[in-house]
């Protein structure tokens, strides 16, 4: 049986947005700050995984929301690491509420890199059998999303220019994955993200972004209450999301 991690949590006024609740970017740093600490205790944390030349890399997340907890709120955030093969492994997020309510569910696909030749190699069972996963041939895949419609019937696409700063940049040397969401969401009008909320949001990692690249993010309404992002640097794309809204009460 595979290793279930928890931790909990207050959610402090500087977690959230402006409308008082965990903001997406949050989730994503509690998520992966619950999964770091659980490596750590295990003994296979960043200091180990550096000194054997690996790194673990994010590929998907797909995560669904009920409700984004408020500010002041008391909150438990569990991971577990669930299955594996050879090359990838997926790993499990929740966050509860004080009743045991399941507030955000997180189902999210990893992969492991060599970090002097920055390539995918395939799992080191030295960080994988402490977290007793469960082996399998092949894995299930995550949804991916939609990609921008392009053509002369498709919405309007909003696109905003950016370029990393010194503080997106992480331990890894490339933009922290957190800051992917706040990315994707620059271009969306502030007014609609403070009357809507995010039900579910599916995200595809393709490459790294670089502190010293030029990104294009953009986003298409496909209808009123779904959109699809693109962050792109000349003609590679980064990442690639879709995100449904629900209006908020």
């Amino acid at each position: 049986m595979s290793k279930i991690y928890s931790e909990n949590l207050c959610v402090r006024d500087f977690y959230c947005d402006r409308s008082g609740k965990l903001s997406l970017p949050m989730i994503a740093e509690l998520a992966i700050s619950a999964s770091i600490q659980q490596t750590s205790e295990l003994g296979i944390g960043m200091e180990e995984l550096q000194a054997a030349g690996r790194g673990w890399v994010l590929l998907q997340y797909d995560i669904k929301i009920d409700r984004r907890p408020a500010v002041g709120e008391q909150i438990q955030v569990t991971t577990e690491p669930i299955r594996s093969n050879q090359f990838f492994a997926l790993r499990n997020f929740d966050f509860y509420d004080l009743s045991g309510k399941c507030l955000i569910h997180i189902a999210s696909l990893w992969a492991m890199i060599d970090l002097k030749r920055r390539r995918l190699v395939s799992l080191d069972q030295r960080f994988i059998k402490p977290l007793n996963t469960t082996s399998v041939e092949r894995l299930e895949k995550l949804t991916s999303p939609t990609i921008l419609d392009r053509s002369a019937q498709g919405n309007s696409i909003a696109a905003e220019e950016l370029k990393p700063t010194y503080f997106d940049i992480d331990t890894n040397q490339h933009v922290n994955n957190s800051n992917y969401l706040r990315y994707f969401l620059i271009p969306v009008a502030a007014d609609f993200m403070f009357s809507h909320e995010p039900k579910r949001i599916i995200i595809k990692y393709n490459k790294e972004i670089r502190l010293d690249q030029i990104v294009v993010s953009k986003v298409q309404f496909t209808g009123p209450l779904h959109s699809v992002h693109e962050i792109a640097s000349n003609a590679l794309v980064n990442a690639t999301a879709e995100i449904e809204w629900a209006e908020a009460q």
